[in-house]
């Protein structure tokens, strides 16, 4: 799949969730993409110095929790803004 930030195949994913839209996120090294149910990819934020290990969304599907193993921590991530917030 290819998106406004290239190749989807070229990541590592380190987590993945989805909406009740067909859309999924993934986590990744650094970033948290979206992947669009017609395949369009996205970057949603950026999580740099984030250890990644885990990727949830909310009911709603307007935020999503990324587990940050590194830093100990919970990050939301504002699924339409990129927002973060500990």
């Amino acid at each position: 799949l290819e998106g406004e930030d290239g190749p989807l195949a070229s990541i590592k994913p380190l987590g993945v969730t989805s909406d009740r839209a067909g859309a999924w996120y993934v986590g990744s090294k650094g970033s948290v993409l979206h992947v669009s149910a017609a395949g369009r990819v996205r970057r949603v934020a950026t999580l740099e110095g984030a250890g990644l290990r885990g990727i949830a969304i909310s009911p709603d599907a307007s935020a999503l929790f990324v587990a940050d193993f590194g830093g100990h921590k919970i990050l939301q991530v504002e699924a339409t803004t990129g927002a973060v917030t500990t």
